[in-house]
C-alpha cells in the first residue's frame, strides 16, 4: 500500500473541504433561490392552493339596481330566488335514488338526468335547477331535513323582474340568466346597475366536507345603483294605449312609433314602438300570426325565423329606423325663414289649391284651397303651396345650413343602444328645382332638371311629396 506524504495528505483534505463546501453552496443556494421565489416573487401561490384545499366558497349574488320612472313608479327590480345544486360525493349511497326521485318531482326536472348527476360519486358540485321560488326551495329543504340528506345545497340567488309587465319593454330591455343586461337600458347602464357579489367562505375537512357553521366567513353583497328615468309612467301609459289603438285601427304591419318630449329640455317623457313585448318574457313572440308561422317550422328554418322575429320585436324603431318627417319638418323650414328674416309672421301667400314649380304642379293636401293666408296661418293649416313659396324665399344654402344647425346630420346621442348613426339628406349642391321621384321638389326656383335617387329635398323643405 502506497503511503501518502504529509503534503499529499493536506492537499486531499483541502480538496475534500472545497468539494463539500461547493456541494453545500449548491444545495443551500438552490433552497435559498426557491425560498426567494416562493416568498417574494410568488407569495400568494401556495397560500391560494392551501385556501382552495381548506375553504369552500359560495357566491352571494348582488341585487341588480332598481329602475324607476320620473314619477316614482318601480319599473325593474331584483327578486330573491334560490338555486339548487348538489355535491354527490357527500350524499349517502342509499339516498342517491330516493333523492333523484324526490328532487325531480319537487323541482319539476327530468328524473333520469337527475339520477345520472347524483350517481357521479366523485363530483363535488352539479347544478339541478336555477331560480326556483320559495315554495320549491322550502320543499327541498324539508325533504333533506326529513331524510338527513347531506350534499344538497340551497343557495340564495336573485332574478330580474318587471312589475309593470308589458310596459316600456322596448326601452327597459331585459337581462340574461346571469342578470347581465342584453337590451335597452339594461344593456346601456349594465355597469352601473350591476352590483358587487358577496361570498360565504366555509372551512372544509380533508375529505371535502363542510365544517360547522362557526367556521364560516360572510362577505356581504353590494347592490347595484338605482336608475331614475325621465320617462313619466302616466304619459307612457297614455302613449302606449293611443299607439296600440291606432295600430289596430289602421292595421299597421310594421309597428307604430310614438315619442313625447319636453320641448324645453329635450327630455324623453314617453317613447314606444307598438306592439311592444313583456320584458319578463322577452323571447315570446307577441304577434300571434308570426308566432304561428314560426311554430309551423322545424329545425334550422324555425331557429332562423324565431331569431328574426325576436330581433324585430326587440328593436326600438324610434331610434333604430330612419324616419321621413313629412309635414312636421315645416316647423324647421318656418324657423329658418323667420330666423334669417326672409319671412315674418305677417307675410301673406296665396294658396289656390296647387302651385306650379318649373312646369310641375303640386297640390295642397286633401284638395284644400286656402286662398290668401299669412305665414302663421299657412303654418297652422300645414299649407303645401305656402311652404313651397317660403322655401323658395329661404333658398337652398340657408335651408341646408339650418338643417345642419338643428343637428339633423348627426345622431342625437340618446342613452339607448341601437341608435342609427346616419341621416339621409340632400346637400345644397345636389338640390334641383323638381326631383322626379314621387315627384318631390326642392326649394330653389331655377330651371327644371331630372332628379336623382336619394332622400328628396322636399321632404325637409315643405314636408310634402
Amino acid at each position: 500500500m502506497r503511503h501518502l506524504t504529509p503534503e499529499q495528505n493536506r492537499l486531499m483534505r483541502r480538496r475534500a473541504r472545497v468539494l463539500a463546501g461547493g456541494m453545500a453552496v449548491l444545495c443551500f443556494g438552490g433552497l435559498l433561490v426557491r425560498l426567494f421565489v416562493l416568498q417574494l416573487l410568488d407569495p400568494g401561490g401556495y397560500a391560494a392552493r392551501a385556501a382552495d384545499q381548506q375553504l369552500r366558497g359560495a357566491t352571494l349574488p348582488a341585487a341588480r339596481g332598481e329602475i324607476f320612472s320620473a314619477d316614482g313608479t318601480l319599473l325593474a327590480a331584483s327578486e330573491t330566488c334560490w338555486t339548487i345544486r348538489a355535491a354527490p360525493r357527500e350524499l349517502e349511497d342509499a339516498l342517491v335514488e330516493p333523492a333523484a326521485r324526490a328532487l325531480s318531482e319537487i323541482l319539476e326536472i327530468d328524473y333520469q338526468e337527475t339520477l345520472e348527476k347524483l350517481s357521479q360519486r366523485s363530483s363535488n358540485d352539479c347544478l339541478l335547477r336555477r331560480r326556483v321560488d320559495q315554495e320549491m326551495a322550502d320543499a327541498v329543504r324539508s325533504w333533506c331535513t326529513e331524510h338527513n340528506a347531506q350534499g344538497i345545497q340551497i343557495r340564495q340567488d336573485t332574478k330580474r323582474v318587471y312589475p309593470q309587465g308589458d310596459f316600456l319593454g322596448g326601452i327597459l330591455g331585459f337581462t340574461d340568466v346571469d342578470n347581465a343586461g342584453l337590451w335597452g337600458l339594461e344593456l346601456e347602464y349594465n355597469e352601473e346597475l350591476t352590483g358587487q357579489n358577496g361570498e360565504i367562505l366555509t372551512a372544509k375537512n380533508a375529505w371535502g366536507y363542510d365544517l360547522p357553521t362557526h367556521y364560516q366567513t360572510l362577505v356581504e353583497a353590494i347592490p347595484g345603483n338605482t336608475l331614475t328615468l325621465t320617462i313619466d309612467a302616466n304619459i307612457q301609459h297614455w302613449l302606449e294605449s293611443a299607439m296600440d289603438a291606432a295600430v289596430r285601427e289602421h292595421n299597421v304591419a310594421q309597428r307604430g312609433v310614438g315619442i313625447v318630449m319636453d320641448v324645453q329640455t329635450g327630455a324623453i317623457l314617453a317613447m314606444t314602438s307598438q306592439p311592444d313585448y313583456d320584458p319578463n318574457t322577452p323571447r315570446q313572440i307577441i304577434n300571434e300570426e308570426i308566432r304561428a308561422q314560426v311554430d309551423a317550422l322545424t329545425g334550422e328554418a324555425r331557429s332562423a325565423a324565431l331569431q328574426e322575429a325576436q330581433q324585430t320585436q326587440w328593436r326600438n324603431k324610434a331610434i333604430s329606423d330612419l324616419y321621413e318627417p313629412g309635414s312636421v319638418f315645416k316647423l324647421v323650414t318656418a324657423a329658418a325663414a323667420l330666423d334669417t328674416g326672409v319671412c315674418t309672421p305677417q307675410d301673406t301667400f296665396v294658396c289656390a289649391g296647387k302651385i306650379n314649380v318649373a312646369g310641375t304642379w303640386f297640390r295642397c293636401a286633401n284638395g284644400h284651397i286656402h286662398g290668401l293666408e299669412t305665414f302663421a296661418q299657412g303654418l297652422a293649416v300645414s299649407c303645401n303651396p305656402c311652404f313651397i313659396q317660403i322655401g323658395a324665399r329661404l333658398g337652398k344654402e340657408n335651408f341646408c345650413q339650418y338643417f345642419e344647425d338643428f343637428g339633423l346630420r348627426e345622431a342625437t346621442g340618446i342613452d339607448l343602444p341601437g341608435e342609427i348613426k346616419r341621416s339621409e339628406y340632400y346637400t345644397a349642391d345636389r338640390m334641383e328645382p323638381v326631383l322626379h321621384f314621387g315627384p318631390r321638389i326642392s326649394c330653389d326656383n331655377t330651371k327644371k332638371q331630372t332628379g336623382r335617387r336619394g332622400v328628396p329635398s322636399v321632404l325637409v323643405c315643405c314636408g310634402e311629396r
